[in-house]
């Protein structure tokens, strides 16, 4: 992978991820659903304190992101459809995270609240058409 795939795909991921984050923060503040606390929650991680203050646990969360937005990059360049290659990568992160990170706190949503799943799994829909869109117009500007 060239250095601007790179460069582009920790842009994509930084912007994806930080569009993610806010959007989450929103829905979080409007409809009480803990799906922001979700995103920064770091309970499992090992070695970490249970809290840290909302920028570290937001910066965490980028350093998610921008991986994701490198990886989205080279999946992109080998897909048929690089658009539906975001989708699938937001649908299959969200999924996963979901079911693995939300039973390790108390602190997050329930596996059963389906408001809250939706509001996540249409957050991470977002972030993978975001990280299309980049790819897009990556192709446009390079040619």
């Amino acid at each position: 992978m060239d250095r601007r795939a790179v460069k582009q795909g920790l842009l994509a991921g930084l912007v994806g991820g930080i569009g993610l984050g806010l959007l989450l923060r929103g829905i979080q503040q409007v409809t009480g659903a803990k799906v922001y606390t979700l995103l920064l929650n770091i309970d499992f991680v090992p070695g970490l304190p249970d809290r840290l203050a909302e920028w570290q646990e937001f910066l965490l969360h980028l350093a998610v992101s921008l991986p994701l937005g490198i990886l989205y990059m080279k999946a992109a360049d080998w897909s048929l459809r690089p658009a539906g290659c975001g989708v699938l990568l937001g649908l299959l992160v969200g999924v996963f995270t979901w079911f693995t990170l939300t039973p390790l706190s108390d602190r997050t949503p329930s596996l059963s609240d389906v408001e809250a799943l939706v509001y996540w799994l249409g957050g991470h829909l977002l972030y993978g058409a975001s990280l299309a869109l980049f790819y897009k117009q990556r192709w446009r500007t390079s040619t």
